[in-house]
């Protein structure tokens, strides 16, 4: 979902996408996930730089990026998408299928991408 929501943020106006996050942008921000820039949003894909224990752990955090990546359309492979449709897309295909977090991250980096997900 963090590359999701990545995407979002770059292709979309960022200040409008922050503010559309509904119930999540507080604790994204808390977490330090989600963080401002000179000018704009980015994602913080460094799990050692989140405090997510400042925000109810990571179901919260989990959560937190559902409502974000629900509410907005991103492009995907030259097609409009909606978030949640392209994370559910993923793990319909993807879930439990690699044996660790770094080859998750190559995957969905890839499948977001517009690849086919495979490390």
């Amino acid at each position: 979902m963090l590359h999701i929501l990545d995407r979002m943020l770059t292709e979309n106006e960022p200040a409008e996408d922050v503010e559309d996050i509904t119930g999540s942008p507080n604790t994204l921000f808390e977490a330090h996930i989600l963080k401002e820039g000179e000018g704009d949003y980015f994602v913080e894909f460094d799990k050692d730089e989140w405090t997510t224990d400042e925000v109810g752990g990571t179901t919260m955090v989990d959560r937190s990026l559902y409502d974000a990546t629900n509410f907005e359309e991103v492009t995907w492979c030259g097609e409009p998408v909606g978030g949640d449709e392209l994370v559910d897309a993923y793990m319909d295909e993807f879930w439990d299928t690699l044996d660790s977090h770094e080859e998750y991250t190559a995957s969905i980096t890839d499948y977001v991408d517009c690849g086919d997900g495979r490390p």
